[in-house]
């Protein structure tokens, strides 16, 4: 089954520190071009990808097939196909940017930062292996607002084997902030802060509680049937939290129920989507919010995700509207499964 969850005119700009480049990237050790493109569109609007087509609020975009993960940057698309990092603009023009390796993406709330992982350049261990590297760019302008500095591995290091086991993730990113590895980095003057210990004695990047995610704030959570509550930790769960802090989503496990709560009082609120199941992906503003409606059949021990629909809806009355069309699941043969994702910071749904 392909369902799965997370643009000709003028000329590409392309500014980085490092100048324009090769349309498909930097070669040697030089970091490469974050491509960007000549105008800019909505990129909080409701964004979803149906059979190679990327729709991003009224307008729509050719992909292709094979895109396994995505993210909206203030120009266009950052995608991934296989190891590979590609851009479209929102007139739609394609490049190749870098084979950075893998597919960890993140994008600040207002799409004006996007960070990734790269394994392209830099240092080597001596089996010839990069060492992973995080750069965050302006979206806006191309501009290379981070990078990992170089450092090189112990002689002994054996960096395939060690990603392997501990590989270090791209957490999320905002204005200020890179979340990486086992760090938070200042966007600002590059200063790295380990991670701290929460009232759980879990571990806890620095900023990250106070930080707005392109989901909202990313929050523990506990209380269980019809109650939820913002916790100190997120030993017991973890969910969202609206913008304006009203609002809780438990986001802790899938099949969601389509349900938010009174961040205040805890008690639970229905959300009135097409079905009784529901995944947020994101805030087109502070008092709109969109993400998957989902009919879901637990029956089904094969296929219980029968149909999806992606939803915009309201903070206050959480009232919902479909802004696609209903995307059917059929039998887990692959030539007749719809391919359709929507942005994740964590990946695909």
């Amino acid at each position: 089954m392909k369902l799965r969850g997370v643009l000709v005119g003028g000329v590409l700009a392309c500014l980085a520190l490092t100048g324009c480049g090769d349309v498909g990237g930097a070669s040697g050790d030089r970091p490469f071009t974050l491509p960007v493109g000549p105008t800019r569109w909505d990129a909080t609007a409701p964004a979803w990808l149906l059979d190679g087509t990327l729709h991003v609020g009224e307008r729509t975009v050719e992909l292709g097939d094979d895109v396994d993960q995505f993210a909206l940057g203030a120009t266009g698309v950052y995608w991934m196909r296989g190891r590979t990092l590609m851009f479209t603009s929102a007139e739609g023009e394609t490049q190749r940017v870098e084979d950075v390796g893998w597919g960890n993406l993140a994008v600040s709330a207002d799409r004006s930062v996007f960070a990734t992982v790269d394994q392209s350049r830099g240092p080597t261990d001596r089996y010839g292996t990069h060492v992973l590297q995080a750069a965050a760019f302006d979206t806006r302008t191309g501009e290379q607002l981070y990078r990992t500095p170089d450092e090189e591995p112990d002689g002994s290091d054996d960096l395939a084997d060690l990603y392997s086991e501990t590989m270090p993730l791209l957490q999320g990113v905002s204005t200020e902030r890179l979340f990486f590895g086992s760090s938070t980095i200042d966007l600002g003057d590059g200063s790295i802060r380990p991670m701290t210990k929460d009232s759980e004695d879990n571990d806890v990047f620095e900023g990250y509680p106070e930080t707005r995610f392109a989901d909202g704030y990313r929050v523990g959570i506990r209380g269980e049937g019809r109650t939820r509550r913002v916790a100190g930790s997120a030993v017991y769960g973890v969910g969202v939290l609206s913008p304006d802090r009203t609002t809780l989503f438990d986001t802790g496990r899938w099949p969601t129920d389509a349900v938010a709560y009174d961040a205040t009082t805890g008690r639970q609120r229905p959300i009135d989507a097409p079905w009784e199941h529901f995944t947020l992906v994101g805030w087109v503003d502070d008092d709109t919010f969109f993400g998957v409606a989902e009919d879901i059949d637990a029956r089904d021990d094969v296929n219980p995700l029968q149909a999806s629909q992606v939803v915009r809806c309201e903070v206050r009355t959480l009232g919902c509207t479909p802004v696609s069309p209903v995307i059917p699941t059929r039998e887990l043969v692959a030539d007749e499964s719809p391919y359709f994702l929507v942005e994740s910071d964590q990946g695909q749904l």
